[in-house]
């Protein structure tokens, strides 16, 4: 209270105050597979990167991109984002739904992370069975393509 009325007298006489911002929350842990290339693709568990339409989408990426999966738990297992980011180069990150975002950042996502452009789109099982998610996709993905330099095919 006594804090909140120094401020005030502080306001009151046209002094600027300045508040320090809470600390954003770390995100959390990743399981990182095979892939050298500076895409990051995070999806919810390991067993959705094995699927079909993982393959495809990897493929439509291009580049050899990496597969990520939360860590459950945040076991030690798992690896920092920063360091993945900064370890393997990675420029950009597509989040395979709202909610692997949600939980990866405990909250809302940013739209950079180090020198990476985050991207939320719609979740593995939507995009194997929704045309307008698959049109989402493509149209971030050529967001994506054109902000990197790349052909956006």
């Amino acid at each position: 209270m006594i804090e909140m009325r120094r401020r005030a007298y502080l306001e009151a006489l046209g002094f600027d105050v300045w508040v320090a911002r809470p600390a954003a929350a770390e995100p959390g842990r990743l399981n990182v597979g095979l892939g050298s290339g500076s895409t990051l693709l995070v999806c919810e568990a390991a067993d959705d990167c094995a699927t079909e339409l993982a393959g495809d989408l990897a493929r439509a990426v291009g580049g050899e991109p990496a597969w990520a999966w939360l860590d459950p738990a945040d076991e030690t297992g798992g690896q920092d984002l920063g360091d993945i980011i900064s370890g393997r180069l990675i420029t950009r990150i597509l989040l395979f739904g709202a909610e692997t975002a949600r939980r990866l950042f405990r909250g809302s996502a940013p739209q950079i992370v180090g020198s990476a452009a985050v991207a939320i789109v719609p979740g593995l099982q939507e995009l194997a069975v929704s045309g307008t998610a698959r049109q989402s996709l493509w149209q971030q993905l050529r967001k994506l393509n054109s902000t990197a330099g790349a052909d956006p095919r």
